[in-house]
C-alpha cells in the first residue's frame, strides 16, 4: 500500500507523527487533507525543534495549532530523528517506519525506505513502539511536553499487539533502551557473527568513525558502501562519503536501487550472517550519532535465518568531496530563536520554551497573518516554563488565522506555534463534523454545514452537556444531570479565567466548555442569507443552471437544518433542564433566522419557546436576551406590547434602567418580524409605563395619601373602574378591596375557585370582582 493511500484509508482517530526535518506547508496540502478527507481526527507531530524553527517560516501553512498540534521534543544530546508515523482507530493500529521527515522530498521527491507495519503480522514491532513512547516520557536526553500523549500511545500500541504469536523476526528498534548498534551486534552474534556489511545512506561522518566503529563491532572485515548514481541528499554538517576514514570501504552500486534517479535519502544496512542475514532500515545514518546512540533513532530489523544470499552489487564510484563540505564542518555562529510550545486555553496562553536558557521576564507578542499583538511581559520559570494572560485573544482567535507566539528580551529570543486547546478538544470529541464547525467559527459555512451541525447537535446533546456552566438563566438551584448547553453569562470576559494562578492547561473538559463557548459566540454573529442562486451569488458565473442547482440544494440544506432545529429545540428547552439551554437556544434560533430567513411565524414560535424559559435576566450583558424580548413583544401587534414586555422583565429580574443594545443584536429577528421597528423608542416605552401590579401599587398609595398619580391606564379600562375609582376618596369603599400580592386562586369570602373570566381578568388588568369585593393583585 501506498503510504499516501494509507493516510485516507479510515477514519483514524489518533494520528501521530515524528520527525525531524518538518515542512507545514507540505503537510496540510497533502496528508492532513487526506487525513480530513478519510474522516481522521486528533493530528500530532513531535519534531525536533529544528524542524519546528524550519516551519516557523513557511507562512503558507496557516493550520497549525488549529486542526492539528505541532509538539517540539529536544534531545539533549543529539537530534530527535526518528521517522515514525502511527495511525490508530477504535479496533486498528497502523505502523509507518522510515527514512523520510515530513516534508516533500521525505514523501517522495527523494529515494526513501518506508516499513509498513500491522499488528497481524508484527505484533513484536508494536510492542517495541509501545515501549519508545513509554520511554520518551522518562528518557533523561529526552525534553518535551508530550508525556500523556505517549503514555496513550503506549497503552493503545501495547492492546492492539494483542496476543498474536511472537516469531522475534521483525523488531523496532530505538536508541531510548540500547544504541542501535549494540542491538544489531546482538543478532548478528545469534545468526553466527557478520561476515559482509553493506550500507545505504546519504550521511555519514567525515573520519568514517561511525562506519568504523560498526564494522570493528561486528567483527567485519568486508564492507561495502552505496554510492548512489544521481548523488544523496546534502544536508548542513553532513558528508556523502566518509572521505576519511580508516577502515577499507569498497564503493557499490547496489542493483536493487541503482536504476532510481531520485536523490538519496534512505538508509538501511545489510549484515549478512553465517546463518542468515539482518537487514535493517529506518532513521539512523551510518554516522555515531545515528548508530551510538546519541540521537534518537527508531529503525526496523528483519532477521531472515538461513538466507545466505544478500544484495547483489556493481562497483561504484566515490563521490567528489565539495568544497563546501569543508565549510560545512564549521560551526553555524550566528545567534537563532529557540523554539517553545505554547497552548492557548480560554485567556491564557501556557507553555515551555526549549534549546536556549531563557528565563526572567520577556516581552510576549503574538503573530497573526495580518498583524502583532502584544501581550505585555511574563516570567520564565528556570525549567523554561511561562503563562501569560491573552484577554486580547480569546474572543476573535479562531478569525486571526495561524497564532505564533514570540517572548524575548534584548537580543534573546524564543518562537514557537501557539497550539488552541479548544480547536484539539474539538477534533478529539465531534470527529469529521469539528471541520464543519470550523468553518462557523471562520465564517465560511455553507447550508450543508449548518444542516449537519443542527444534527449533530440534535443526535449528541450528551457531548455537550460538559458544556453546562450554571447560570441565573436557569429556573432553579439543582444541578441539572441531564444534557445542557452554554449559558451566556458563562461567556463574559473574566469568567472564563478568573486569574493566571489557577490555570489548569490539561484541563480537556475546560477546553470543551471554551469550543462550545466559540460555537456559541459564532451563532451570535450576524452574517446575512445565504445568496446562491441569487444576483449576488459569490460563484460569479453565467451558467444559469449550475446556480439554480445551488439555489435548490440551499433549500433542501436549509430546509433539513430548520427540522433538526425544531427536533433540537424540544431536547434543549425540556423541564428537566430548568431552562439552563435557554440562551444556546436563542443564539442557534438567531443564527438560522439570519441565515435561512424563515417564515415570522415559526419565527415567533421559537421565541414563545425560548423566552419562557429564561428565569432570570439579572447580569446579562450585550448581546442580550432582552433585546429578544423587546423584538418579540414589540412586534406582537398588542396595544400592550409595552405593558407585556415590561412585566416579562421585571419579573425575571431585569433592571431597565441598565438595558443597553447594539443595533446588530438579533438583527434578523427584528427584519423578519417588524423591518423597521425602533426598539430603542420602544425601550424607552417600556421604562416609562407600568404593569398593571404596578398601577394597583400606585393606585392603593394614591388612596392612602403616600402618594400622587392621576392616571392608571390598564385599570381604567376594567368594568370595575367607575366603582374602583370611588376608593381614592371614600375610606368605606376602601374596606372592600382585596389585595393580595400573588395570583389568587379562590374567593376569600365564599371560598369557591374562581371562574375563569375572573382568572383573566386579574392577569390581564390585575382587578376583579366577586361577593361584591373587589380583587386587586400587585403581582407584576
Amino acid at each position: 500500500m501506498n503510504p499516501l493511500d494509507l493516510v485516507a484509508a479510515a477514519p483514524w482517530t489518533k494520528v501521530v507523527f515524528t520527525t525531524y526535518a518538518l515542512s507545514l506547508s507540505f503537510f496540510e496540502a497533502v496528508l492532513l487533507d487526506r487525513l480530513v478527507r478519510g474522516g481522521g481526527r486528533d493530528v500530532s507531530i513531535l519534531a525536533d525543534p529544528e524542524g519546528v524553527r524550519a516551519a516557523l517560516s513557511e507562512h503558507g501553512a496557516r493550520r497549525a495549532g488549529r486542526e492539528y498540534d505541532v509538539e517540539p521534543v529536544s534531545c539533549t544530546s543529539g537530534m530527535f530523528h526518528p521517522k515514525l508515523s502511527v495511525f490508530l482507530a477504535a479496533d486498528d493500529a497502523h505502523l509507518l517506519v522510515g527514512s523520510g521527515n515530513l516534508t516533500f522530498g521525505g514523501w517522495g521527491g527523494n529515494l526513501e525506505f518506508v516499513e509498513h507495519l500491522h499488528p497481524s503480522f508484527a505484533p513484536d514491532v508494536f510492542d517495541d513502539a509501545a515501549d519508545f513512547f513509554e520511554l520518551m516520557t522518562i528518557a533523561d536526553n529526552v525534553v518535551g511536553e508530550v508525556g500523556a500523549q505517549c503514555t496513550m500511545l503506549a497503552e493503545f500500541l501495547h492492546a492492539r499487539a494483542g496476543t498474536a504469536n511472537r516469531h522475534g523476526d521483525i523488531r523496532l528498534l530505538h536508541s531510548l533502551n540500547v544504541p542501535i548498534l549494540s542491538a544489531v551486534r546482538e543478532y548478528a552474534d545469534d545468526l553466527g557473527g557478520a561476515t559482509r556489511l553493506t550500507a545505504i545512506s546519504p550521511f555519514f561522518d567525515l573520519n568514517g568513525s561511525g562506519m568504523a566503529r560498526m564494522a570493528r563491532d561486528l567483527g567485519c572485515d568486508d564492507v561495502r558502501v552505496h554510492t548512489h548514481p544521481t548523488g544523496a541528499v546534502r544536508g548542513n554538517g553532513s558528508f556523502p562519503w566518509p572521505f576519511g576514514a580508516s577502515i577499507r570501504l569498497e564503493p557499490v552500486s547496489l542493483e536493487q536501487i541503482g536504476a532510481d534517479k531520485r536523490p538519496l535519502h534512505a538508509k538501511a544496512f545489510e549484515v549478512l550472517c553465517r546463518k542468515g542475514r539482518l537487514l535493517l532500515s529506518g532513521s539512523a545514518n551510518a554516522t555515531g550519532a545515528g548508530l551510538l546512540g546519541r540521537n534518537v533513532e527508531a529503525s526496523i530489523l528483519r532477521v531472515q535465518r538461513g538466507t545466505l544470499l544478500g544484495w547483489t552489487s556493481t562497483p561504484g564510484l566515490i563521490p567528489a568531496r565539495e568544497i563546501t563540505d569543508a565549510d560545512d564542518e564549521q560551526e553555524d555562529d550566528e545567534p537563532r530563536a529557540a523554539v517553545l510550545r505554547a497552548v492557548l486555553n480560554g485567556e491564557i496562553i501556557s507553555g515551555r520554551i526549549f534549546g536556549a536558557k531563557l528565563t526572567g521576564e520577556v516581552q510576549a507578542v503574538v503573530k497573526t497573518a495580518r498583524a502583532e499583538i502584544e501581550l505585555g511581559s511574563c516570567e520564565i520559570d528556570p525549567d523554561g516554563r511561562f503563562i501569560v494572560a491573552s484577554h486580547e485573544l480569546d474572543a476573535g482567535v479562531w478569525a486571526l488565522g495561524r497564532l505564533t507566539l514570540r517572548l524575548s528580551r534584548a537580543d534573546v529570543a524564543a518562537e514557537g506555534f501557539v497550539s488552541i486547546a479548544f480547536a484539539s478538544e474539538l477534533i478529539r470529541r465531534s470527529g469529521p463534523i469539528a471541520n464543519r464547525i470550523f468553518a462557523i467559527l471562520a465564517g465560511t459555512e455553507t447550508p450543508e454545514d449548518v444542516a449537519a451541525i443542527m444534527a449533530w447537535m440534535r443526535d449528541n446533546p450528551d457531548r455537550l452537556a460538559k458544556a453546562s456552566i450554571q447560570s441565573g438563566g436557569g429556573g432553579g438551584d439543582e444541578i441539572d444531570q441531564q444534557p445542557s448547553f452554554v449559558p451566556l453569562t458563562a461567556l463574559q470576559p473574566g469568567q472564563w479565567a478568573k486569574g493566571i494562578g489557577n490555570h489548569d492547561p490539561a484541563n480537556p473538559d475546560r477546553a470543551w466548555r471554551h469550543a462550545m463557548q466559540m460555537l456559541r459566540g459564532a451563532f451570535a454573529r450576524p452574517r446575512g442569507p445565504w445568496r446562491s442562486g441569487t444576483d449576488n451569488d459569490d460563484d460569479d458565473d453565467d451558467d444559469l443552471p449550475a446556480r439554480e442547482k445551488r439555489a435548490r440544494e440551499e433549500e433542501r440544506f436549509n430546509a433539513a437544518a430548520l427540522r433538526h432545529f425544531d427536533d433540537l429545540l424540544e431536547a434543549m428547552l425540556h423541564p428537566a433542564h430548568n431552562g439552563k439551554n435557554a440562551d444556546m437556544a436563542l443564539s442557534i434560533a438567531h443564527f438560522l433566522a439570519d441565515r435561512i430567513r424563515p417564515a415570522p411565524s415559526k419565527v415567533r414560535l421559537w421565541l414563545s419557546h425560548i423566552l419562557g424559559q429564561f428565569a432570570s435576566f439579572e447580569g446579562f450583558d450585550p448581546p442580550s436576551p432582552v433585546c429578544a424580548v423587546l423584538i418579540y413583544f414589540a412586534t406582537d401587534g398588542s396595544d400592550d406590547a409595552a405593558i407585556h414586555a415590561r412585566r416579562f422583565l421585571l419579573q425575571r429580574q431585569c433592571d431597565l434602567a441598565t438595558v443597553v443594545f447594539a443595533e446588530v443584536d438579533f438583527s434578523a429577528f427584528v427584519e423578519i418580524l417588524g423591518d423597521g421597528l425602533d426598539l430603542a423608542d420602544f425601550l424607552e416605552h417600556v421604562r416609562h409605563v407600568q404593569t398593571p401590579g404596578e398601577q394597583v401599587r400606585a393606585f392603593l398609595a394614591t388612596a392612602d395619601g403616600d402618594a400622587h398619580q392621576s392616571s392608571f391606564p390598564t385599570l381604567e379600562k376594567s368594568p370595575h373602574w367607575l366603582r374602583l375609582a370611588k376608593a381614592l376618596s371614600d375610606k368605606d369603599k376602601r374596606q372592600r378591596l382585596v389585595v393580595y400580592e400573588r395570583m389568587p386562586t379562590a374567593c376569600p369570602k365564599c371560598h369557591m375557585r374562581f371562574p375563569l373570566a375572573v382568572l383573566e381578568d386579574l392577569r390581564r388588568q390585575s382587578v376583579a370582582s366577586c361577593c361584591g369585593r373587589f380583587l386587586l393583585n400587585t403581582e407584576l
